[in-house]
C-alpha cells in the first residue's frame, strides 16, 4: 500500500488545523500593540494603540473538527 502524496498533504495540514484550533481554545483573545507616530513640524507625538482581536470557541472547534475530518480523509485507503 503506497501513500499518495495527496495522503501526506492531508495529513499534515489536519495536524496544523488541530494544533491552531487547541491554541485558539486555550488563548481567545489576541492582543496587537503598535505605537502611532505624529509629526507636527518639529514636534512628534507617539500614541500607543492596542488592539484585541477575539476568536470565537465556535471557530476553535470548527478548525478542531476540519483537521480531524483531513486525517481521517488522509488516512482512508
Amino acid at each position: 500500500m503506497v501513500r499518495r502524496q495527496k495522503d501526506y498533504i492531508c495529513l499534515i495540514f489536519g495536524v496544523i488545523l488541530i494544533i491552531v484550533g487547541v491554541i485558539a481554545l486555550i488563548y481567545p483573545e489576541i492582543t496587537f500593540k503598535r505605537t502611532k507616530t505624529i509629526k507636527l513640524g518639529p514636534v512628534s507625538v507617539e500614541e500607543p494603540q492596542k488592539k484585541i482581536f477575539n476568536i470565537s470557541p465556535y471557530i476553535a472547534v470548527g478548525l478542531i473538527g476540519g483537521g480531524v475530518v483531513l486525517i481521517y480523509i488522509g488516512m482512508k485507503k
